[in-house]
């Protein structure tokens, strides 16, 4: 009788944790497709050189990465928020300095970096290992 309340209780457990961490994961696989959008359009305005266009575009990626920015800070380590503060910076800068090599290569860098956290946060056996 003790033992199977025992298993029970640790069966909802693993239960809720598996839920979260699931959960966890979609809500990063669902913001960082946000933000690489948002990114790809600066992309192509740099592309263009529609310098006002990229810069426009940067504000919207800042915009959505200040509201995404919160979410993640609760779920993963800062340095990788620090990373992605730093290369929206460093893109910002080679924007206003017209540096089309140097924006898109950042650029490839912010990509990166986003598209890792989901992958690394995800609920994976390798991830637990």
């Amino acid at each position: 009788m003790h033992l199977s309340k025992i298993l029970t209780g640790l069966a909802i457990l693993g239960t809720i944790i598996i839920g979260i961490s699931l959960y966890a994961s979609s809500v990063f696989s669902r913001d960082a497709q946000i933000l690489e959008n948002r990114i790809i359009e600066i992309e192509e305005s740099v592309d263009k050189k529609d310098w006002a266009s990229a810069e426009k575009n940067l504000m919207a990626v800042r915009e959505e990465w200040d509201k995404t920015e919160k979410m993640w800070a609760v779920l993963i380590e800062h340095a990788e928020i620090d990373n992605i503060d730093t290369s929206l910076t460093r893109v910002s800068e080679y924007i206003k300095s017209r540096d089309v090599s140097m924006t898109m290569a950042e650029i490839a860098v912010l990509r990166n970096s986003i598209r890792n956290i989901p992958e690394n946060q995800s609920f994976s056996l390798k991830n637990i290992l």
